[in-house]
Order: C-alpha cells, then sequence, then structure tokens
C-alpha cells in the first residue's frame, strides 16, 4: 500500500460514509438512489483498501489449521501475505457481485415491510370491502354500508373556457379537452351539488382556481358546467377532481364503485355477493402486491446483469492469477508437490478469497441498506428493520464460489500439463 492508495481508499471511504449516512435523511424520491451510490463508493473503497488487510485477515483464518501438520495452509497463508495486492484483485469482483445482491435483494425486502405498514397505518381501525371476482363494488354494496369511503371513477373530458360552446360547434370533437379521472365522492364535505374540489397540481395544470367555472364533458356525452368550491393541497385519498357522487352516477351509469372504507365504529358485511371483507393489514399487503411483483421481476433483473458480469470478472481474474502463478506451481511440483495437492491448495485459497470478499460485500452494504430503513420508518410512521433476502445473498455466494473455483482450478491444471509436458 502506498501512500497515494492509502489516500484514495481513504478519501473514498470518507464519501461512502457521508452517503450512507446521507440515506437516512435523503427525501423518499432520492433515497434508493443515495443507497446505490453509498453502496458504489463502499465497494470502491473496499477494494481499495483491501491489500492492507487481506494478508492479516489471512493469517487469521488460516491459524487453526496450522497444527494439523499440513502444508496447504502454511501454502495458503505465504501466499495471501506475500502477494497481497494479487488477492486484493481477485477480491474486488467478488466484492462487488455479492455488494449488489445484498444491496438490491435488501431494498426489496425491506420496501416489502415498510410500505404494507405504512398503508395500513392510514385505514388502521377500518373494514375494507372489496370486489371478490368482480371489477368493482355495485350500488348494492354501496347500500348495505351507508357509512365509509365509497368513491365512485369514470374518465371525463374537462374543456377550456367556453368550451361547451366550441365543442358544439366542432361536432363534439374533444381534441383540445384535459382528459381526467373524476372522482365522484359522498363525503360532504366533497360532494356539494355543482361544485368540484380540485388538488393544487391538477388546479394549477388547467389554469383553474377557486370561484371559476369549468365545463366537463361526461361519459354519455353531456357537458355541464361546475364551479370549483376549493382548491386543496394533493391527497390521493381524496382525489384529484372530487364531485358530487350522485353527478358521476347520473352521467355513467356504468360506474363501478373503488374499495368501500367502513369505520371502525359501524358495521361492515359481505352478505352482498362478489364481496370480501379486510383488516387494514390484510388490506395493505394485498394492494402491494403488484407493486411487489414488479419490483421483484426488476431486481431480479438487476442482481442477475450485476453478478453476471462480476462472475465473468472473476473467472477472469482467477485464470490471470492461476496462470501468473505457474512458476509457483513448478517449484511446488519440484519439491515433491502432487497434482492433487497442488489442486486442493488452489480451490482452499480461491474459497478463502471468495470467503473474505463475500464478507466485505455484505458489511459494505449494511450501513447504507440500515439508513434507507430509518428513512422509510420516518416516511411510513412504523417501525421498519433491515431485512435482508438470504436465498438471493446464499445464491450469489455459492456460484461465484464456484465459478471461481471451477476457473482456478481448470487453469491451474493446464498449466501443470504444459509443464509436464
Amino acid at each position: 500500500m502506498g501512500s497515494g492508495r492509502w489516500i484514495a481508499g481513504l478519501a473514498v471511504l470518507g464519501t461512502g460514509v457521508l452517503l450512507a449516512v446521507g440515506t437516512a435523511t435523503a427525501s423518499a424520491d432520492n433515497r434508493v438512489n443515495m443507497a446505490i451510490f453509498a453502496t458504489m463508493t463502499l465497494i470502491v473503497a473496499a477494494a481499495v483498501l483491501t491489500s492492507a488487510f487481506i494478508g492479516p485477515v489471512g493469517r487469521f483464518l488460516t491459524a487453526p489449521f496450522q497444527r494439523g501438520g499440513s502444508a496447504g495452509p502454511v501454502l495458503i497463508r505465504a501466499e495471501l501475505v506475500a502477494n497481497p495486492r494479487r488477492a486484493a484483485s481477485l477480491v474486488a469482483p467478488v466484492i462487488a457481485a455479492i455488494g449488489f445482491t445484498v444491496l438490491l435483494s435488501g431494498m426489496v425486502e425491506t420496501m416489502r415491510v415498510a410500505y404494507p405498514a405504512g398503508e395500513a397505518l392510514k385505514v388502521s381501525g377500518q373494514t375494507i370491502v372489496t370486489p371478490d371476482g368482480t371489477p368493482g363494488n355495485t350500488d348494492e354494496v354501496v347500500a348495505a354500508h351507508p357509512v365509509g369511503k365509497a368513491a365512485l371513477p369514470t374518465r371525463a373530458f374537462v374543456l377550456d373556457d367556453g368550451g361547451a360552446d366550441r365543442s358544439a360547434e366542432r361536432g363534439g370533437n374533444t381534441a383540445d379537452a384535459t382528459v381526467l379521472d373524476v372522482l365522484g365522492s359522498r363525503d360532504p364535505r366533497w360532494s356539494k351539488p355543482g361544485e368540484a374540489v380540485l388538488g393544487e397540481s391538477t388546479a394549477g395544470a388547467l389554469g383553474l382556481k377557486k370561484g371559476q367555472n369549468v365545463s366537463v364533458r361526461f361519459a354519455d356525452g353531456k357537458v355541464v358546467t361546475l364551479r370549483v368550491g376549493a382548491v386543496l393541497p394533493d391527497d390521493p385519498a381524496r382525489g384529484a377532481f372530487v364531485v358530487a357522487r350522485g353527478l358521476v352516477r347520473a352521467h355513467d351509469p356504468a360506474a363501478l364503485t373503488d374499495d368501500i372504507f367502513v369505520p371502525g365504529d359501524a358495521k361492515a358485511t359481505d352478505s352482498v355477493p362478489g364481496t370480501a371483507l379486510h383488516d387494514a393489514a390484510a388490506y395493505a399487503l394485498a394492494d402491494y402486491d403488484t407493486d411487489a411483483e414488479l419490483t421483484d421481476s426488476l431486481a431480479s433483473m438487476l442482481i442477475v446483469l450485476a453478478v453476471g458480469y462480476s462472475v465473468i470478472a472473476v473467472v477472469n481474474s482467477m485464470a490471470m492469477a492461476a496462470h501468473g502463478r505457474r512458476r509457483d506451481f513448478e517449484v511446488m511440483r519440484t519439491a515433491g508437490g502432487t497434482v492433487r495437492q497442488l489442486l486442493l491448495v488452489s480451490a482452499c485459497e480461491t474459497a478463502l478469497i471468495v470467503a473474505v470478499g463475500a464478507a466485505l460485500g455484505v458489511l459494505v452494504t449494511l450501513a447504507p441498506l440500515s439508513g434507507m430503513a430509518t428513512g422509510l420508518s420516518e416516511t411510513t410512521s412504523s417501525d421498519v428493520d433491515l431485512h435482508l433476502n438470504t436465498g438471493a445473498i446464499t445464491t450469489a455466494v455459492v456460484g461465484t464460489l464456484l465459478a471461481a473455483v471451477v476457473a482456478g482450478i481448470a487453469v491451474t491444471a493446464k498449466t501443470m500439463r504444459r509443464q509436464a509436458a
């Protein structure tokens, strides 16, 4: 380790630590990116600094085998101590492979717990009536639950000022209209006849303010002029463009009601066919299933790519290292080492290096993931701990180990055959 490498390694390590700490305080949109950047930085730091501690680690791990009288542990120990830079070059791609596996799979597993827990808190104490084998809840289901949120969504065209007259002149053409999801609500705060309640983003996009009129063309083709009764902060639970439920039903007889949220002091029933009841936790988990499937698919693809390219680097590094040690093998064979013994030493040394790389890959990832878990706890207002996917990590470690050992043995055997010839 020269002074330049020490300075570079410690500088990168410090940057990685700062990024890991920043992961816990970053906004929700930037938290995942921050965790990825922190992990990549710490992987680089571990790769740069590995040659400083690979020798001491090798001595520590091989110490229990020194008393067995076998030459193998002595040779492995000597190689790691005498050539730490070569060992470090083999450890680096292993750190990358395992580090990215732990990061991606850990993010998915942690979010799988965090987001449903946060959503469950929002509807805590309520019973949720959901469709069961049907596309939506009917008016019969709504009538059986007179209390609770029962949003009735529809698709409508919001016309520009004077849009009703100009649309009629163009023969009903709505090319200049804005298509929106309009939500019919029975909440007395939002369901005032002749009025609409808009979220701030939607009002800004449409150029509307409180007290202005807006023309809306519903599914039946009729245009209704509504007054903007209020412009409120965006709230997905309320809706971006909310009108009275009866207005939506009058102009869209085929519309089906979304999930019905029944308060804890009211009684929910599944007596109407095609409905099911869920508590807050079960509803949140079921609602997150679709997102979880997409996230799992994306994470699996990224893990395969990251581990695949890292394994290629591991195989190439092992092959070059084994080829570079051809004179060492020749000396050991001259000293009486058999082919089987030398291949066993090569396999054990490779396994030890992969074990060290895997351990470092896990360690450099824990801090960013812990920071992300802390941030998710604050975002979802729930207790979120770090969760790891042991199956994915084990598969990556075993796959990397097998690829490295096979590559090392294959090149070593080929080298010794040439020497024998």
